[in-house]
């Protein structure tokens, strides 16, 4: 049995599908923290799989956990600082005990209380997230600021998103530090504006595919369109300052959504291939194999095989689920 695929978004609508407390101090959708020691998970625990609209800032200070972003698996332990990107699937198990803090946060949070918007988040190269591990004392610089924004979070004061807003900074400032992937150098701003703009644009056209509030998937000539701009002159910018071309960011998103679906869920081949507006069944297999050198259905076939006795609680109910947990 799989975790199941939900349609939740909003952060409190999850935690009632989940059966886990909602406090009274979570007054809206757009931030929260919480204490991941305080929710009551038996262990072992899994959650549904869903696409929220927050970011996601987890510190971890005890207990041991997988985490599913995208098609990508990050493991996290004790000291570890984990953050991801808002409209990604996302699905996480515990086999020990969580200890720490979870913070979510949406893009309208960060538009009312940043006056420089969210450019400054500490994401490179369209990452959906990013896992490290501190060592103490880095840790608990990270540890003490949390313990503030909750403090906050509970208080009754009239000024507390501004408060929260301005440790939240610093935190982000923090993680900017510990980044170590590979950054992206954008010598023009204008062409920076221009590859931001266009990665935005790529999140939302998935996120209208995945809701079926569109059958299109946007190319060159679309996106060129939506910034104004002629596509030979919109593909030399993505090319030069990004060093991926049009077609290579849009393919790698397909296929990360593509192959999380085929792993995680039971979703019928067919019904994906047409989420992902291709209207040729044949042509969806020849697109994925020479992207991937697999097939679809080999892909799931072997993910599928991978499956273990390990068991979690899902919704008070006992499920196994595959080794990569």
């Amino acid at each position: 049995m799989k975790p199941e695929l939900t349609s939740l978004k909003k952060f409190r609508d999850i935690l009632v599908f989940m059966n886990l407390p909602v406090f009274s101090y979570i007054d809206n959708d757009d931030f929260a923290i919480i204490k991941l020691h305080d929710m009551g998970l038996k262990m072992p625990y899994l959650t549904p799989i869903y696409r929220p609209d927050y970011y996601t800032l987890t510190l971890i200070q005890g207990g041991k956990g997988t985490f599913v972003v995208g098609d990508h698996i990050y493991e996290l332990g004790p000291q570890h600082v984990f953050m991801k990107q808002p409209d990604v699937y996302f699905s996480s198990g515990w086999t020990e005990s969580p200890v720490g803090y979870s913070i979510s946060l949406t893009q309208v949070f960060f538009e009312k209380y940043f006056p420089d918007g969210i450019g400054d988040l500490p994401f490179k190269d369209n990452s959906n997230a990013l896992n490290y591990f501190l060592n103490k004392s880095d840790f608990s610089e990270f540890e003490e600021i949390c313990a503030e924004i909750y403090d906050a979070a509970t208080s009754v004061s009239n000024c507390k998103y501004e408060i929260i807003s301005n440790l939240l900074i610093y935190l982000l400032l923090l993680i900017q530090q510990h980044q170590n992937k590979i950054k992206l150098e954008i010598p023009d701003e204008k062409n920076a504006a221009i590859v931001t703009s266009f990665l935005k644009n790529i999140d939302q056209n998935f996120n209208m595919l995945i809701s079926g509030e569109t059958t299109t998937l946007l190319r060159t000539r679309e996106h060129a369109k939506l910034l104004g701009l002629t596509e030979t002159n919109f593909s030399k910018v993505i090319s030069k300052t990004s060093g991926k071309t049009i077609n290579q960011w849009i393919n790698d998103r397909l296929i990360d959504e593509i192959n999380y679906l085929l792993k995680n869920t039971d979703k019928p081949i067919s019904e994906i291939s047409e989420m992902f507006a291709f209207s040729d069944l044949k042509y969806f297999y020849k697109f994925f194999k020479k992207n991937t050198k697999n097939t679809p259905s080999s892909v799931r076939k072997d993910f599928n095989a991978s499956d273990s006795d390990r068991a979690h609680v899902y919704r008070g109910d006992v499920v196994n689920i595959r080794a990569t947990w």
